[in-house]
């Protein structure tokens, strides 16, 4: 089972370079429970930490009518753990938008940045998770479409060079009030922190509820 909730708090109330900015806090937890694994008492296999800072702006460019906006960003996620299970990384990003009537793709490079110089011993690795950007890539691109109630959504990372990523596809749908249906597959690395370099695929079935303030 995979909990995640995922928070995003405005640092300011005025415009602060062009009208319709922000500058934004936002912090995501996923969890991954091995509900079923009985000989292991069940217990939680994973959990990642995901805080960012990221400055967003709109754009002027309108191509074929539609709306655009841009997004800086630094961002630090890890697992919490130490030694050998200890997997952490900070990257800086970018991502451009386009969206037009009920439909937005999103496009986001980043920059893996260095861990520094870190000794490797026979115990412990210098860094956490070196080959990290092999399974993850350096981008991943985004595609939402929205059928009048029902979202559907796709997102894919890719490392040309080592032929590996990833390939998430989502559905939403409306439930009660807020509370929405979840439908999620996903197949190729980087599901989790600890399984970065491990290919899965996964089909999962849930609820989400979101826009609650």
């Amino acid at each position: 089972m995979k909990f995640q909730i995922s928070i995003k708090v405005p640092l300011n109330s005025t415009d602060i370079f062009t009208e319709g900015d922000s500058f934004d806090f936002a912090f995501t937890l996923k969890s991954w429970w091995q509900l079923y694994n009985q000989e292991l008492s069940r217990p939680f296999r994973e959990t990642n930490y995901q805080p960012e800072l990221f400055y967003t702006a709109p754009l002027s460019w309108s191509p074929y009518g539609g709306k655009t906006n841009a997004v800086v960003g630094f961002e630090h996620q890890s697992n919490g753990r130490t030694q050998l299970l200890s997997r952490s990384w900070n990257r800086l990003y970018t991502t451009f938008t386009f969206a037009k009537d009920n439909y937005a793709v999103s496009f986001r490079p980043w920059y893996k940045i260095p861990e520094g110089d870190k000794e490797t011993t026979a115990e412990e690795s210098g860094n956490d998770n070196i080959d990290i950007s092999d399974y993850m890539g350096h981008f991943d691109l985004t595609v939402i479409y929205k059928w009048d109630s029902v979202e559907f959504s796709a997102l894919a990372r890719r490392n040309f060079k080592e032929n590996k990523g990833a390939l998430e596809l989502g559905m939403t749908f409306p439930l009660s009030g807020k509370l929405k249906g979840y439908l999620q597959v996903t197949s190729g690395y980087g599901e989790s922190l600890i399984d970065y370099n491990h290919s899965q695929e996964t089909v999962g079935l849930g609820i989400a509820l979101t826009e609650m303030f």
